[in-house]
């Protein structure tokens, strides 16, 4: 995928994915169209913003920008300073760090998402894993017809094509088992789970609930499989 560009994903027009560089490692911004007044960002990247779809944007529009864990907000300014008209959401877990740095004066500032979501398509829900240090949230949007499902996930899983060109980063890669193809990094299991049993029987069931059929995590590309199922709960098994 083409970086500091927003893509188009297949099936889902509503929605709008953009890579930027943070440091050295690729990270995504997830765009979901609720209205022509309402925009969710999650994980905004500041090298996207000049990128935005020029025909998503209008006077009235309001940006619900997302932070999905405490570590995931370093172009939230960016995006404050460019679009006057928002609002900042994180889960409840995560608020406390992004307060301390810096991303709000306040907690009051950051909307709890366990007590208000922003707004989103009908057929769109939020998750909360359990276990997670990181405070992770994650969107989840169903397919009534299929039985399945499209996840919005963070760190808790990756999918890089490929070995970064990078010295630095594609030693991390190799050494914490991050790339390439579908994983889930050592750092998740060291640094980021407090309750791995927890967190991989939430994982486990939510799996077997939504049959998710497409991933788009917050750093790597997009995976579309009937497999993926499968594929999840056999890296669940193997990590944790």
């Amino acid at each position: 995928m083409q970086k500091n560009l927003w893509h188009e994903i297949e099936k889902h027009p509503e929605i709008r994915v953009g890579q930027y560089i943070v440091p050295n490692f690729v990270s995504n911004s997830i765009a979901i169209k609720t209205s022509d007044s309402d925009i969710v960002i999650i994980s905004p990247g500041k090298s996207l913003i000049d990128a935005f779809p020029k025909e998503w944007l209008n006077e009235e529009l309001c940006m619900h920008l997302v932070m999905p864990n405490s570590f995931h907000y370093m172009g939230v300014q960016a995006w404050r300073d460019a679009f006057p008209k928002h609002r900042l959401y994180a889960s409840k877990g995560a608020i406390k760090r992004l307060v301390k740095q810096g991303v709000a004066s306040s907690e009051s500032d950051i909307t709890a998402l366990e007590s208000e979501l922003p707004p989103l398509p009908f057929n769109y829900s939020v998750l909360i894993p359990p276990g997670h240090r990181g405070h992770d949230a994650w969107f989840k949007k169903h397919d009534k017809d299929s039985q399945t499902s499209l996840w919005i996930t963070c760190d808790s899983f990756l999918n890089y094509e490929r070995m970064s060109n990078q010295p630095i980063a594609k030693v991390m890669q190799k050494v914490l088992g991050a790339a390439p193809g579908l994983k889930m990094s050592q750092v998740i299991k060291w640094f980021l789970l407090d309750d791995k049993a927890t967190f991989k029987q939430w994982a486990l069931k939510q799996i077997d609930n939504d049959q998710p059929a497409v991933l788009i995590p917050s750093h790597g590309e997009v995976l579309a499989s009937a497999e993926l199922p499968m594929k999840l709960i056999s890296l669940l098994n193997k990590r944790l």
